[in-house]
Formats: C-alpha cells, structure tokens, sequence
C-alpha cells in the first residue's frame, strides 16, 4: 500500500489560512509520500483569485516534483467551485479507498454522505453516527463500507482520532482569531493538522501530525 499523507481544509486565499505553514509541511513529507490527498476545500473560493492561487500552488509542486503524487477529493461546490474540474492536468475524485492490512480506509470530504452534528453532540459523536449509516444504509454518492473499515473525513475543521471506532478527520489550516492570545494557543491544537497512513508502521498505522505544535516529523 502507497505511503499516504491526507491534507484537508487548507483554504487557500482564506483569510488567516496558513499557507507558509502548510507549504512547509507539505515540502517536510512529499518527497517520502508515494501519494498526497487533499481531501476537500482546498481553496476558498472559485473567483479568479482562487484560480490564480491555484495556478501558482501547481506551478510550485511541478518544480519541486511531487505534481504525480497529489490527488483531489472534491467537496462543496461553495468552495472551489468548478475550478478543480477544469484543470484536466490534476487528478479530481469524489472518494479515495486505500486498501492496507488494517482493512480498507476510505477517505472523503464528508459535505456529501449525511455527515450532520446535532444539538449538543460531539464532532467525533457526530463522524461516528456517520459511520454506522453508512454501514447500515447505502449512500449513492459514495462505497458500501464494513464496520472493520476506517473512515477518514475533514469540513468538520477539528480533528479527531477514534481507532476504536475506526474514525478520523483532519484538522484545517485557519487561524480564525489572531487578537485572542488564549484562544489562538487553543486552536493551534486543532490547525495545522495531517494524517500520514503507513501500512508497514503495524503499531501506529494512522498517524496525526500536529504541524504547529511540533515542527518535525
């Protein structure tokens, strides 16, 4: 099974996204990874801003070489629109399955299978509920899944890690508030976050990078 690095949310062009952090992330790990996913919302918008930010990020991976490794997962269309679909030279899905010895990952955005958190539930309540409808009940935009298998989804902008459960997501690369010190520690626990999938690690075969927090890998 291919090393796998799994980015969502980044939202490029956002205000307050950390673009530099996440470009030095991304260079720390692309040359090990034999595949890169950015599960959702890679960009902010799909004005012609956000196509330029585009242009400049494809432009940037080709010269460092990792333009072969990178998958896009699609999300809501509120984001990137149709920009994405209209650069045949990138690979676009709607889901990504990685089969390895802990059974079949399948990473989504989660917008479009019924992800809903409600009235007083937690965000990883929430991706858990969402696992067990899609076990139960099939979903037309996405695979019938077992109770073995792991999910990995993002839009929740928290992330989380149940491998009890076989639920994760990956955290976002915004900075929401900037003036409140307090609060801006706090959320750098939940920015700023990756998931590295390595099939030959049997005793942490999902791994979640905190990037801010550690600055290595």
């Amino acid at each position: 099974m291919p090393l796998t690095a799994i980015f969502g949310d980044v939202h490029l062009g956002a205000e307050g996204c950390l673009e530099e952090e996440f470009k030095e992330a991304l260079r720390s790990i692309a040359e090990k990874m034999d595949l890169i996913l950015f599960n959702g919302d890679f960009l902010d918008s799909y004005n012609q801003e956000a196509r330029d930010i585009l242009d400049d990020f494809l432009v940037w991976v080709e010269k460092e070489g990792w333009k072969e490794k990178m998958v896009f997962i699609t999300s809501g269309m509120g984001h990137e629109g149709n920009i994405l679909y209209d650069r045949p030279e990138i690979q676009l899905l709607p889901y990504a399955t990685l089969q390895t010895s802990e059974g079949a990952i399948i990473i989504c955005h989660g917008h479009n299978i019924g992800l809903l958190k409600r009235a007083g539930e937690t965000w990883r309540e929430a991706i858990r509920h969402l696992k067990e409808s899609l076990v139960w009940k099939e979903n037309s935009a996405f695979p019938k899944i077992n109770s073995t298998d792991k999910l990995i989804i993002s839009h929740t902008h928290v992330p989380i890690y149940d491998m009890e459960t076989g639920v994760f997501a990956t955290g976002a690369w915004i900075r929401k508030d900037r003036k409140n010190l307090r609060e801006q520690v706090r959320n750098d626990r939940l920015i700023g976050v990756f998931i590295i999938v390595d099939d030959e690690n049997r005793g942490d075969p999902i791994q979640m990078k905190r990037w801010l927090l550690q600055k290595n890998l």
